[in-house]
């Protein structure tokens, strides 16, 4: 101990003054550290806990909202699906005069089209088909029964008597209190006399789990009810659970009749809070509008679960302020220390040896600058050379919006290092798309798009750059060019738009005559923040899909869209679908091109647009879908986990839209329906070949075996010739004629019996016989009992 002390004054009578200097330099730096460090501390403690919990509050109103809507969403998609059941051609006026006995097949496809309803919405849980006509039945998914008991008759012929041919209703399950969410449409849809109903019933576990997501913490309670309060859903259970759900309605009632009409009415969510058995409750509840009733949703989250981030974020605040305050202190004597050798430091650090013996420390540190700022120059140098790269990838970010976090400050900013002028300056953005590669022969190939693409970007940079002082052009690598251009604010407006239109033309022939490829441009509309880049080249891009099919070079003004009449209607060729479908499953390949080429030739009649072109090649898309799932085939089994839609929707060329067509849909498809009819029809022929060795002395037709194994005429005789290489006439006689041939050498029955015994008249046989056999069957018998 003694030493220790000794060797401290020992310290402070060698550095006196310093000392001195010392522990004012620590005073200071231990003020300057500290007390701002624990004023800020205090400030972020009271600021931050405040608006964090305003914050998480607000942020628990808008997922709530959010969510609600996405509810609403999908209930409205729900209405919207089975509102489009009741105009399908199954559920027609031949369902009144259906015989259920004789009809298998129309009774079997009605068991698939129910089972694909009830599968086409996760909300849904049972779909049945009441039938007033012939008969009172219900159809199901599994089964049909004809209705005897007249309760139930009644409860099914009160639906077809309500005001609307859709709606929603809440039955009750039978023995239990329960009651079950059902929508409800009449059919046929467009008529004023129903004789049926689709019933759909609503699995309520899955609806109860969309609801809960209302209330995304471990704790509350999610509620959903109609106006008239005559139906109930909740996240609750047990009686303290229907306890809180009634307090729930109570206080929602409550606040609707302070807020008065008005808010009623209003559809916009509200918020308020509750408290129940000594706990605070965020209350949200907001309205759905179904079909002409209103329900009524309710999210209750206890406040501590909302607000706990706060705890648990004021804690570590406080924490963090000591700590930092501690470490103040012992930072602040170790930098008082240190202060007293800055200069050797910087020295020991240029010269790299300790304690160097320098006769002139600032001439060294002034040798070393003079080398530093020969490296900086270096560097400078470098990063010149390398600054058209960096320019170019700037721009790019800038106008695929990765850079839409930075602030409009700081944005210019980046731009003044490039060479761009920002202030009072107006902004456009073009998109310049190339097409017709499809029809290049010769001159490219499959693989060439980056090099017809680069070759483009250069002509378009060479137009640009030299006609005006700030041209950014970006090449987007998928026949594509971006297009960046800065003016003056005072340019008139008008006289610029007639100059880049004059531009725009120059850019097309040159392309045209260089390339010989089409081109549309697609200019944005005028801007005067940098931040609003990136959404001009996001309209451009989706304005392209308005170009018209039959112009072979266009400009597209995003602002004049609507002059342009590209959204008006264009009729679906339904007709072409049906006939495209019905090819397919014919395994007629090649016909199915050639309808497909009609389908587009029609779409894109009158002026259509890439958009409705498209629009129509994916609904088209879908119903072939449909028709795989309806002929047995499962879609991702058929078509692989390949995306059709996105892989269609990247498409723009109408040539390369119909090849893609015949080679990944109606080739798959056409294939796997040969491959299914092949071994179906072998099994057929099988039997039918089983069937006349077994009964060809009767009366066998052609006719008769199609009625009994339940296909037609025509297919079951093309199918026979297919599959045994002779027709169904021959493959039987040939039977009979052997069956007779051995009757002839081993019985001693008559010519006549013979005839009779396989199905013959006796003169019909002789001549039968004879045709076949060249001699008749009394020569027969002698010439074979001879030998």
């Amino acid at each position: 101990m003694t030493g220790i002390w000794g060797a401290l004054l020992g310290y402070f009578q060698k550095y006196k003054y310093n000392n001195r200097f010392f522990w004012k330099s620590l005073a200071m730096i231990l003020i300057m550290a500290s007390i701002p460090g624990l004023i800020t501390g205090l400030s972020i403690y009271w600021i931050a806990t405040n608006n964090v919990e305003e914050e998480l509050q607000g942020l628990h109103q808008n997922q709530i909202s959010n969510r609600a809507a996405n509810i609403d969403d999908q209930l409205a998609f729900l209405e919207m699906t089975v509102s489009h059941w009741a105009f399908d051609s199954k559920f027609d006026d031949k369902l009144k005069t259906l015989n259920f006995a004789y009809n298998y097949e129309t009774v079997q496809d009605m068991y698939r089209t129910l089972l694909s309803l009830e599968s086409s919405h996760p909300f849904l849980q049972k779909v049945e088909l009441f039938l007033d006509k012939p008969r009172p039945l219900v159809f199901t998914t599994e089964r049909y029964k004809f209705l005897g008991d007249s309760a139930d008759v009644e409860n099914y012929e009160t639906l077809l008597k309500h005001d609307k041919s859709m709606f929603w209703t809440f039955p009750k399950i039978q023995g239990t209190s329960k009651q079950e969410l059902t929508i409800v449409n009449k059919i046929p849809g467009d008529s004023t006399e129903p004789f049926g109903a689709l019933v759909a019933t609503l699995n309520q576990d899955n609806l109860l789990k969309v609801l809960k997501t209302l209330t995304p913490y471990d704790e509350g309670v999610t509620m959903l009810f109609n106006e008239e309060d005559n139906w109930n859903l909740s996240s609750s259970s047990g009686a303290e659970g229907s306890k809180l759900d009634q307090a729930l309605k109570q206080a929602y009632k409550k606040h609707q009749a302070d807020l008065g009409e008005a808010a009623v009415n209003d559809a916009k969510p509200e918020s308020l809070l509750f408290d129940y058995q000594k706990v605070s409750y965020s209350v949200s509840y907001g309205h759905f509008n179904r079909l002409g009733q209103k329900w009524v949703y309710i999210s209750a989250a206890p406040l501590s679960s909302i607000t706990a981030p706060v705890v648990s974020i004021s804690k570590w605040i406080l924490i963090l302020s000591f700590s930092g305050l501690l470490i103040a202190l012992l930072l602040s004597w170790f930098v008082s220390r240190r202060i007293y050798h800055p200069v050797q430091r910087l020295l020991t650090l240029l010269s790299g040896e300790k304690n160097a013996e320098v006769k002139d420390e600032f001439a060294m540190i002034e040798k070393h600058w003079q080398h530093m700022s020969k490296e900086t120059e270096t560097m400078r140098h470098k990063l010149k050379e390398q600054m058209p790269l960096l320019r170019e990838g700037f721009f790019l970010q800038l106008a695929q919006g990765y850079l839409i976090s930075l602030q409009e400050s700081d944005l210019k900013e980046r731009m003044k290092r490039y060479g761009w002028e920002t202030e009072q300056r107006q902004f456009v953005a073009l998109v310049i798309q190339l097409t017709g590669f499809a029809n290049l022969e010769g001159r490219f190939s499959q693989g060439d798009e980056s090099l017809v693409t680069f070759a483009a970007a250069n002509i378009i940079d060479e137009l640009f750059t030299s006609q005006y002082e700030q041209a950014e052009i970006m090449n987007f690598h998928n026949f594509s060019i971006g297009v960046l251009l800065s003016f003056p604010a005072a340019h008139p407006l008008t006289w610029l738009e007639d100059d880049l239109e004059q531009a725009c033309q120059e850019i097309i022939l040159a392309i045209n005559q260089i390339l010989k490829m089409q081109v549309t441009i697609s200019v944005s509309k005028w801007v005067h923040n940098v931040k609003q880049i990136p959404h001009l080249f996001e309209e451009v891009k989706q304005a392209l899909v308005y170009r018209d099919l039959l112009d072979e070079n266009q400009i597209i003004k995003t602002e004049q869209l609507s002059k342009l009449n590209v959204f008006k209607e264009t009729g679906y060729p339904f007709t072409l679908d049906k006939e495209i479908i019905h090819a397919i499953r014919n395994g007629q390949e090649s016909d199915a091109v050639d309808l497909i080429g009609q389908f587009m030739k029609e779409l894109a009649a009158n002026g259509s647009t890439e958009f409705m072109l498209q629009q129509g090649m994916l609904q088209l898309l879908g119903s072939i879908r449909y028709a795989s799932l309806q002929s047995g085939m499962n879609p991702v089994q058929l078509f692989g986990s390949v995306n059709l839609f996105e892989q269609l929707a990247q498409i723009k060329e109408p040539e390369q839209m119909l090849k893609w067509f015949q080679h990944k849909v109606i080739a798959v498809f056409v294939q796997e329906m040969i491959s299914r009819q092949d071994y179906h029809f072998k099994q057929i022929i099988e039997q039918v070949i089983a069937h006349l060795r077994e009964q060809y002395m009767t009366q066998l037709s052609l006719e008769s075996c199609a009625d009994l194994f339940g296909t037609s005429p025509y297919t079951l005789s093309r199918a026979f010739k297919q599959i045994t290489g002779i027709n169904f006439i021959d493959f039987l006689t040939n039977i009979r004629i052997s069956n007779a041939k051995s009757l002839l050498v081993e019985t001693d029955m008559k010519i006549n019996e013979v005839a009779d015994a396989i199905g013959y008249q006796h003169s019909y046989f002789n001549r039968l016989f004879k045709k076949y056999e060249g001699i008749t069957p009394s020569q027969f018998r002698e010439v074979n009992r001879t030998e």
